[in-house]
């Protein structure tokens, strides 16, 4: 690494982050909406209006696609300055604290504010068959073991005293090749979610962890040889190209022979979009206000808090709900997003709080 490159501005990697929590609590309104299990849904709508549930499962297959994928990029992107910085030890324990506690907070306070019967059944499974859903949380564990991962190979390999040439961005044909290798590794991650159960040892959908963790570990090396600085136009492009080829054409070829479209495509959406997002909020987003810095500061909080404004709602509306799925989506949605940001931001003033999140 060049020690002399300037200190960057990173403010709209900051922008990228509260607005896909934003989606991310989105997502989970639309699935509140749309009957896809999430533990607190509404109830069926009548059948004339239930085509709309198509249009929220669009919306929530456009989400899905892409959205967790670039967390793990943008994460990752901050581990290995950390990892300089703290060193192993301190890396670690300050992983520990700051996701850890969440995912304990999670599991022992807000499932079994939700259901308790839910949250002593969870932790029963665990015991029976390795599963145990940790909420939106399983992002935070996931991050703990990528890290503890990332630490391990940095030690073994410290001794190398490895020369970093830096190196462009992968071509479009790199990474297009990239995605077709992947196709056959996404199978076998279903098949392990399929054998294993959906939230194997915590970690959710095990289908898509081929590319999160490809994602990660593009993170550290977008870091390593500031691939962000080298990000141009011709790179969001080509991103937003292989989506919608993917979306339009290759999914509905690859349903029509039985495969899983999901896992044919994920390579292709996942880079894609990424590349797309990341290059636009850099050229469009890269400020930050007051408003910005204030949701900047309580994201990470607010998605973690996220299922509790969201029950809440819903089990309030759920008497007075109309036969509109779209109504219903905006209904739970907006309350879920603003209460999820002010409980976010009482917890981000909380002397004790405030140092883990």
């Amino acid at each position: 690494m060049n020690n002399s490159i300037k200190a960057k501005r990173y403010d709209y990697l900051d922008n990228i982050k509260w607005v896909l929590t934003i989606i991310v609590i989105l997502h989970h309104s639309a699935m509140t909406a749309n009957l896809e299990p999430i533990g607190f849904n509404l109830p069926q709508v009548k059948e004339s209006m239930q085509y709309q549930y198509t249009i929220l499962g669009t919306f929530l297959n456009i989400n899905a696609s892409f959205f967790m994928s670039l967390f793990f990029f943008i994460s990752a992107y901050f581990v290995l300055p950390s990892f300089e910085r703290k060193g192993a030890g301190k890396f670690m324990l300050d992983k520990l604290k700051r996701l850890g506690i969440p995912t304990l907070m999670t599991l022992l306070v807000i499932l079994p504010m939700m259901s308790l019967d839910y949250a002593v059944s969870n932790i029963k499974g665990f015991f029976l068959t390795g599963n145990i859903d940790l909420g939106v949380t399983w992002f935070c564990w996931t991050l703990i073991v990528f890290s503890g991962v990332f630490a391990l190979c940095s030690q073994i390999t410290a001794g190398s005293q490895k020369v970093f040439v830096d190196k462009p961005i992968p071509s479009f044909w790199k990474i297009l090749l990239f995605t077709i290798i992947m196709i056959p590794v996404n199978f076998f991650g279903l098949y392990l979610m399929d054998t294993l159960g959906s939230t194997f040892l915590g970690f959710r959908l095990l289908k898509n962890f081929p590319m999160y963790i490809s994602m990660f570990y593009f993170g550290v090396l977008a870091y390593r040889y500031q691939w962000l600085d080298k990000l141009e136009l011709k790179h969001a492009f080509s991103g937003i190209l292989m989506w919608i080829i993917a979306i339009a054409f290759i999914r509905p070829i690859a349903s029509s022979y039985g495969f899983d479209a999901d896992m044919v495509i994920r390579g292709f959406t996942v880079i894609g979009m990424s590349m797309f997002l990341l290059y636009c909020f850099k050229e469009l987003f890269n400020t930050k206000g007051q408003w910005s810095s204030m949701l900047t500061r309580t994201a990470f909080a607010a998605y973690v808090v996220q299922n509790v404004p969201m029950k809440l709602t819903a089990d309030f509306y759920q008497s007075f709900m109309t036969q509109t799925p779209l109504i219903n989506f905006v209904v739970i949605a907006i309350p879920s997003v603003i209460g999820s940001f002010a409980i976010g931001y009482l917890i981000c003033k909380t002397p004790v709080l405030k140092r883990i999140f």
